[in-house]
């Protein structure tokens, strides 16, 4: 008897720590369900702005849930003890500050005549004068088109980040920017936990260079009209110093801009973008770590409070029924408050003393 209650306690244990990542793999199956039969979206047609050719959530219980900061302790959370990594390929050492990137076997879509992507493809932003600003980005974006759909016709301007393995993508893309909507690309990078899949072409820290600028080109250049990148999941590869050398480097010959979305506390994302003179950007609030109600309300007047003491604010969120129901209606209410909502490229603009256009 004893036995069977230890058995018992312990499936309910397990089961209790994946009903996140159950949760989250319902969602991806639902996207994929609607993203390969006949897609529930038809956009409506609408002038692209000239471009260029550059084209499931981290759920672990909760520590590597897309939106959850790993590194950051939770009140009255053990410590997991640490497990023994496979050995790195080898990757060129980081270079000093200020020095020129190595561009060697950098392929496709590199930035030379006239303005940079991140600025060639901006979003206009609406005069803001003196009022704080706040940059709503939606994540996870292309794979559900219906909710995508729902997305596009949020108030705007939302930035919008897509998935690279998703299908209709430049369909999608010039849909929401022909209503004014800036577009990102999201890309998929590796997490803490072997359990969670990344997703197709994923970026790891098993990969040399080659591997690295193979993938990312792949992805680049899957759809036009983005001005940059953050990431997708990416809490082991973006505390990679010597991998996230190599993205810095095609972000910078590309002319695009770094988001780093702080998956981990040990992020080097924004300090190696700063390195390599890249445009960079970081996350301030996860609108929907939890998708509750409650919380994503919680986590909207943070970013309210956020926006008030610094200015500005960028909060990301993802494109699930309890988050767009809440940001149909908290837009217009922030802005009846003196907010103003603007794309990523605008607060950019406002914290790198280098960014211009």
């Amino acid at each position: 008897m004893l036995g069977g209650a230890i058995v018992a306690g312990t499936i309910s244990a397990f089961i209790a720590a994946g009903s996140m990542l159950e949760l989250d793999r319902a969602s991806r199956d639902l996207g994929e369900r609607a993203a390969n039969s006949e897609p529930e979206y038809t956009p409506a047609p609408a002038p692209v702005p000239e471009s260029r050719n550059y084209d499931f959530s981290e759920s672990n219980g909760n520590r590597d849930r897309t939106g959850y900061m790993v590194g950051e302790r939770v009140p009255g959370e053990k410590t997991a003890p640490e497990t023994r990594q496979p050995q790195k390929a080898p990757v060129t050492k980081s270079p000093e500050p200020a020095v020129s990137p190595d561009t060697g076997g950098i392929s496709g879509g590199a930035h030379s005549d006239g303005p940079p992507p991140w600025q060639k493809f901006a979003a206009l932003t609406p005069d803001t004068g003196t009022a704080p600003v706040i940059a709503i980005v939606i994540d996870d974006a292309g794979l559900d088109q219906p909710r995508t759909a729902r997305t596009i016709g949020l108030p705007g301007p939302v930035t919008i980040s897509y998935l690279p393995y998703a299908r209709d993508l430049q369909r999608q893309v010039n849909d929401a920017r022909g209503r004014g909507h800036e577009v990102m690309l999201h890309m998929p990078m590796e997490p803490s936990s072997a359990l969670v899949d990344p997703g197709p072409h994923a970026l790891r820290t098993g990969f040399d260079r080659d591997k690295i600028l193979g993938e990312m080109t792949w992805m680049l250049d899957r759809f036009d009209g983005y001005v940059g990148v953050n990431n997708h999941m990416g809490s082991k590869f973006t505390s990679d110093p010597e991998r996230m050398q190599v993205v810095m480097e095609v972000m910078k010959s590309r002319g695009l801009l770094f988001l780093d979305s702080k998956t981990s506390a040990k992020s080097v994302g924004f300090s190696m973008a700063r390195q390599y003179d890249v445009p960079a950007l970081e996350r301030d609030v996860f609108i929907d770590d939890a998708d509750d109600a409650t919380k994503i309300a919680e986590m909207l007047a943070r970013t309210e409070k956020v926006a008030t003491n610094q200015g500005f604010a960028i909060a990301i969120g993802h494109p699930r029924d309890l988050t767009l129901e809440a940001l149909q209606k908290w837009i217009p209410a922030i802005q009846a408050k003196g907010f103003v909502l603007v794309p990523v490229t605008d607060i950019l603009r406002r914290t790198s003393p280098s960014a211009t256009g």
